[in-house]
């Protein structure tokens, strides 16, 4: 199923490339939070394409049945979000399992960890004032750093989309964050939701993904198809094993079968075709 062995081969799953599922809301969903709609309706328009896009939101509905089978029976899990390098796609895919984990009507809350370069409040169009960095230092409380964000008018099955900015401090402030109280801060949140998801820098570009990967329930690797380096995958797994937290899986983004697989997708049609 992937092309990149993690040696759990079954925990891997396939998110399609944007030219399988079209390039719908003037954008395409890999790119989109970077640069391609307008800042502070960029998390909209990708909650548009998520919701519109049948193929794309059964691959994100199925990352989500694969968190739930592999964190425990009943659990309120925190996942970390990570790649081994830049531009794989990890933020997008953040927000896309957040969107359908919303849409499909659980609670869930997406924070930006990534101090470096955060991107979530300007992609969601509210200040990046209290966030993260603050309520970890233990100078805000987690209700201030909270906003909600209704994302899908007109539709009574989904969620409200609750978000978490990175705040105003720089990544250096992380060295001196007591970790084991930033653990129990992000586990009694974790009971006020179905599922927090984090998103960091890439595994191999800071430590700070490293340090984030100590206070979370698990860790789910992005990796680029077509991009992505063999060596550098086994390094990102080997830097995660000694944190102790689990590598649940690993994405495989931006998958073309033409390029990467099957060049016939026999089942394509049935997204498209009424008479199914």
């Amino acid at each position: 199923m992937s092309a990149v062995s993690l040696d759990t081969e079954e925990y891997c799953w396939d998110i399609p490339a944007d030219r399988s599922v079209g390039t719908r809301s003037g954008g395409t969903a890999n790119t989109l939070l970077d640069r391609k709609a307008t800042p502070g309706l960029r998390l909209r328009a990708l909650a548009t394409i998520v919701q519109s896009t049948p193929e794309l939101r059964d691959a994100y509905n199925a990352l989500l049945t694969g968190i739930q089978l592999n964190t425990p029976l009943g659990s309120h899990p925190s996942i970390l979000v990570t790649s081994t390098q830049p531009h794989e796609g990890k933020t997008t895919v953040a927000s896309c399992l957040a969107i359908a984990a919303a849409l499909s009507g659980q609670t869930v809350l997406l924070i930006d960890g990534d101090l470096r370069r955060p991107s979530l409040a300007s992609a969601a169009g509210i200040a990046n004032g209290v966030g993260f960095a603050e309520m970890i230092e233990g100078r805000a409380d987690c209700d201030d750093a909270i906003k909600c964000l209704d994302l899908f008018e007109g539709n009574k099955g989904a969620s409200t989309l609750s978000v978490m900015t990175a705040g105003g401090k720089s990544a250096e402030f992380l060295a001196s964050v007591n970790w084991g109280k930033a653990r129990a801060t992000i586990a009694a949140i974790a009971q006020r939701f179905a599922l927090v998801l984090f998103d960091s820098p890439p595994i191999l570009a800071a430590n700070d993904a490293l340090m984030l990967a100590g206070i979370v329930d698990g860790v789910l690797l992005v990796v680029g198809a077509g991009s992505a380096d063999r060596d550098e995958v086994r390094r990102a797994r080997e830097q995660i094993e000694p944190v102790g937290t689990p590598l649940i899986g690993a994405v495989l983004n931006q998958f073309d079968p033409k390029l990467h697989g099957r060049p016939d997708r026999p089942y394509l049609g049935y997204y498209h075709d009424e008479r199914r």
